[in-house]
């Protein structure tokens, strides 16, 4: 008889990680790079600074817990979002607290860079690293008073790329990132997201996302990346509405299904960077 103590290769795994793994620290140390290591962000909006250090810190985060296995979306293979709460009534008023993990397959709302291995490891790592979480997910307040609106726009009429987004935003289409500290994996990836962030400032345009109104609606997109589904292994499926709760955060939830329906479509490969990790 089966010894009914015995751990899963599931819950083995999150031993180990949990173990090991209780600080960025540990993160960098098992990567054997340094924790001091940081991407550039002087091209960023000022409220998306940290942000951006924080995506770059969690990214890495993701590599440990993944420990050299390929994300599949082609196969069975335990994936999990986590899912958060931003209203100021979460975390004791702290205005954030993880609420819940999302299992998935080959439908993902965040893309591989942030999707966990088990439940256990995507709660474990948000208790080590919340900070980070925190940036990623939510915008500063004062940001209000950084983006004014650029008058009355159809956005699904007038955007047609990412430079219709420049324009909307008065800004370079050729300013980007410097992305040398990230892996070469990786690069793209974070030119693009740079870029997605951009045209949520331009959807918005000037709007306040508040959690604690349930009447606004904001939504996420939720892509296929399974590779029978499309030439190209993307496809948007569907959408999610969301109060006060996302899985992606503020920066990447749409006003409109048709606008975040619109941007996977006209800033497809962007999505395809952010979402999937290039294969080796």
């Amino acid at each position: 008889m089966e010894n009914s103590l015995e751990l899963t290769d599931e819950q083995e795994r999150a031993r180990k990680f949990k173990s090991e793994v209780n600080s960025y620290g540990d993160i960098c140390r098992i990567l054997n790079i340094d924790p001091d290591l940081e991407p550039d962000v002087s091209a960023y909006d000022e409220e998306d600074k940290e942000a951006a250090i924080s995506m770059f810190r969690l990214w890495k985060a993701n590599k440990v817990a993944w420990n050299g296995e390929a994300i599949d979306f082609n196969k069975y293979q335990p994936q999990h979002e986590i899912y958060c709460d931003l209203s100021d009534e979460a975390g004791s008023g702290f205005g954030f607290a993880y609420y819940r993990t999302h299992y998935v397959s080959d439908y993902t709302n965040v893309g591989a860079r942030l999707l966990w291995p088990s439940s256990f490891i995507a709660k474990h790592i948000f208790r080590a690293m919340p900070e980070d979480f925190y940036n990623m997910m939510k915008i500063p307040d004062e940001a209000a008073y950084l983006n004014p609106k650029s008058g009355e726009i159809n956005f699904v009429e007038e955007v047609n790329g990412y430079g219709d987004v420049c324009k909307i935003l008065n800004i370079d289409p050729d300013l980007k990132p410097d992305v040398s500290a990230y892996d070469d994996e990786d690069k793209e990836a974070a030119i693009s997201l740079f870029r997605l962030w951009k045209a949520s400032k331009a959807a918005w345009n000037g709007e306040v996302l508040d959690f604690n109104n349930d009447k606004q609606e904001k939504f996420e997109v939720l892509c296929c990346l399974g590779d029978e589904d499309s030439p190209l292994g993307f496809e948007y499926v569907s959408y999610q509405f969301f109060g006060s709760c996302t899985h992606v955060g503020a920066r990447l939830l749409w006003p409109s299904i048709a606008i975040g329906k619109h941007l996977t479509e006209v800033m497809k490969q962007d999505f395809i960077n952010v979402m999937k990790i290039p294969k080796k």
